[in-house]
């Protein structure tokens, strides 16, 4: 068999695999065949004051309703105290490797001797997820992985699902195997969309069973589509919204002298691009929006005790 052929025959097998698990996804959950699920999911909680005002003002409005927290992070204790008090609220972990700001840093939970290779020169993460994937062993990633969802859970936090800082945790096959036992060791769903289907990796596809949760789409807001109007993109991501699992990706923070000093020297994803999405997730017209289109929300929550953890 020619090659071509050969990756003909592999993606029509993994596209067979993803409408079957979607299929299967959808019943379990008590949805018909063609529903359009959604979780709408705030990034970075913990890390600044801004973000965690800004991100709890939208979850408790009740139309963004699940969010990630980075354990690492120096606003973490604030988080995790609003957690504790706050049970019913679907918050997970953003798995963090990177520490990407120019001036406001942060390292691992884990004993810096454990996980030298996860840190630059001055005892931080590396800024860039290239620095970590040329430098990180993948045991030492587990590790911290680990210790961020001890931290949490030793916190009082009702962990409900894990996902990856700028996607440092599923950069190479060996961080995404890591981040996938993570996630089986403490009966977590974790965000992987349906490229693993297609990874080829035996110890990812290992890894995958039927209580694995797997997202048909992984959407959010890049610099072009920033530069084009927000509205006009999240606009079109809910109107064109496909069927089964759904997550968008938003980043909520008030356009404050905190974060503008802590996002300094960042055109994107910094201080104005949170406001405008917490302006947007806030919005009557979103609401009015998710109406008209019949979508409807999920949490990591209604996944991890249906389906993951398989109670």
């Amino acid at each position: 068999m020619g090659y071509r052929i050969m990756m003909l025959v592999a993606v029509f097998s993994a596209t067979l695999l993803s409408l079957q698990a979607q299929d299967k996804l959808l019943a379990r959950l008590g949805y018909p065949e063609g529903t359009r699920l959604l979780i709408v999911h705030a990034d970075d909680l913990g890390v600044s004051h801004s973000e965690n005002m800004a991100s709890i003002k939208a979850l408790e409005g009740g139309i963004v309703n699940s969010a990630s927290i980075m354990v690492p992070c120096p606003w973490f204790p604030e988080i995790a105290s609003y957690a504790g008090q706050n049970s019913e609220v679907d918050l997970g972990l953003h798995l963090t490797l990177n520490s990407e700001w120019n001036s406001y840093k942060w390292g691992p939970v884990s004993s810096k001797d454990l996980v030298p290779s996860l840190l630059n020169d001055k005892g931080y993460f590396y800024s860039s997820v290239d620095s970590l994937m040329a430098a990180g062993q993948p045991d030492e990633v587990e590790l911290e992985l680990t210790n961020q969802v001890k931290k949490a859970l030793e916190a009082g936090i009702d962990v409900t699902h894990l996902d990856a800082h700028m996607g440092a945790a599923v950069s190479k096959p060996e961080f995404l195997v890591a981040y996938m036992r993570v996630g089986r060791a403490f009966e977590l769903p974790v965000l992987l969309d349906k490229r693993v289907y297609e990874s080829g990796i035996p110890e990812v596809q290992n890894l995958i069973d039927e209580n694995t949760v797997i997202v048909d789409n992984i959407f959010t807001m890049g610099p072009q589509d920033f530069e084009a109007g927000v509205a006009s993109y999240y606009n079109r991501i809910l109107r064109e919204l496909p069927s089964g699992l759904n997550c968008l990706l938003i980043h909520l923070a008030y356009d404050n002298e905190e974060m503008k000093a802590m996002t300094t020297g960042h055109r994107y994803w910094a201080s104005d691009w949170r406001q405008a999405d917490f302006d947007y997730f806030t919005s009557e017209a979103y609401r009015k929006l998710l109406e008209e289109e019949n979508i409807k929300l999920i949490t990591w929550r209604e996944l991890r005790d249906r389906i993951t953890s398989n109670k």
